[in-house]
């Protein structure tokens, strides 16, 4: 599968678009709580300016980059290496 994946017009993995409470308390270094209560401040944000707010657990990982600026680089490597 290995020469599939890199062939010309074959699409590669879909990219993560959300944060969840282990990738925050990576970032931030806070405990499970403290995650959850800022995912849920970022969905409520999302909700506010009339984006989409994930479910329960989730949070956009572009809102949480702009709003506790973090680059989207290392957000994207702690997401990787959490998700494996």
């Amino acid at each position: 599968m290995g020469a599939l994946a890199t062939a010309p017009g074959v699409l590669g993995a879909a990219m993560t678009t959300y944060i969840t409470a282990v990738d925050v308390m990576t970032l931030l270094g806070c405990k499970e709580n403290k995650a959850y209560e800022t995912i849920r401040a970022i969905n409520n944000l999302a909700k506010k300016n009339g984006q989409f707010a994930y479910g329960q657990g989730k949070a956009s990982k572009y809102l949480f980059s702009e709003k506790y600026g973090i680059p989207m680089d290392v957000v994207n490597a702690v997401i990787e290496r959490n998700r494996g």
